[in-house]
């Protein structure tokens, strides 16, 4: 018997089960193999070793981390990287555009817009893909620039209204027969309501590699639950904000986001 009460090969078989279904994923960048010293690359090829590097550092010691520690862990001196980015906030910003540079599919627009197919089932195979294009690196980069006053979150709101919010909003109004967004702008509470879903699906990603949990390999099934439940409310919470019902300050138009002005 096993101390837990269970037959040996009982107790074997359930640890089993538990190590297929969860894993529990570190952020370790220092795990992967050491690249050849700077000094030795050509200068592209330097330039962008640094910047991955760069945004590996600061999604693990967060964006105060020193220039000097950074060259301390790639064995190359502060001069060199100065020699690259004028200044910190350089390196850092051409960091975060290595990471958050348009990885938009352009196919996701034409999945979005098919209007021959139901919102339920584009939604989901939208935003699986889109969760399976989430890396810790990302998430956890995402997170430091919004706790540490980098201007990434609010350029990133455009593109998600734009993208995705817009074509998620245009679907509902279509069904609930509503006006296209083309003769009324979206409202403020349409956008909230699109950030519901979205908001889901992205804290998937922000357990697993944020906060380290425990999470199923895939999750698919998930984001299909997240995905009908915020379908079924959303039918009618839209009617509603367009109704005299709504409220008054969710049906203003939703102002433009910062990173499009």
């Amino acid at each position: 018997m096993a101390g837990n009460g269970l037959p040996r090969h009982a107790s074997r078989h359930r640890n089993r089960c538990r190590s297929l279904s969860l894993t529990k994923p570190a952020f370790k960048p220092d795990n992967k193999p050491a690249a050849p010293a700077a000094g030795r690359l050509p200068r592209g090829a330097r330039r962008r070793r640094l910047v991955e590097e760069a945004a590996a550092f600061f999604a693990e010691v967060g964006f105060e981390g020193t220039t000097r520690a950074l060259a301390a862990r790639l064995g190359v001196t502060q001069a060199l990287i100065y020699r690259y980015f004028p200044s910190k906030q350089d390196l850092i910003d051409a960091a975060l555009a290595e990471v958050f540079g348009d990885r938009w599919n352009p196919e996701w627009d034409a999945l979005l817009a098919d209007a021959t197919r139901p919102l339920e089932e584009r939604l989901t195979a939208f935003y699986c893909a889109y969760h399976g294009r989430s890396t810790a690196l990302s998430l956890r980069l995402f997170v430091r620039a919004g706790l540490e006053g980098q201007p990434l979150p609010g350029r990133h709101g455009a593109r998600l209204t734009d993208r995705i919010f817009a074509p998620v909003i245009g679907a509902l109004r279509a069904e609930a027969g509503l006006p296209d967004l083309t003769d009324k702008d979206m409202m403020r509470g349409e956008r909230e309501l699109a950030m519901t879903l979205h908001g889901a699906v992205v804290f998937l990603g922000i357990r697993r590699h944020v906060y380290q949990m425990p999470m199923p390999r895939s999750v698919d099934d998930i984001i299909r639950l997240q995905v009908e439940t915020f379908v079924a409310g959303a039918r009618h919470s839209i009617k509603t904000l367009h109704s005299a019902a709504g409220d008054s300050a969710l049906a203003v138009p939703q102002l433009t986001p910062r990173g499009r002005r």
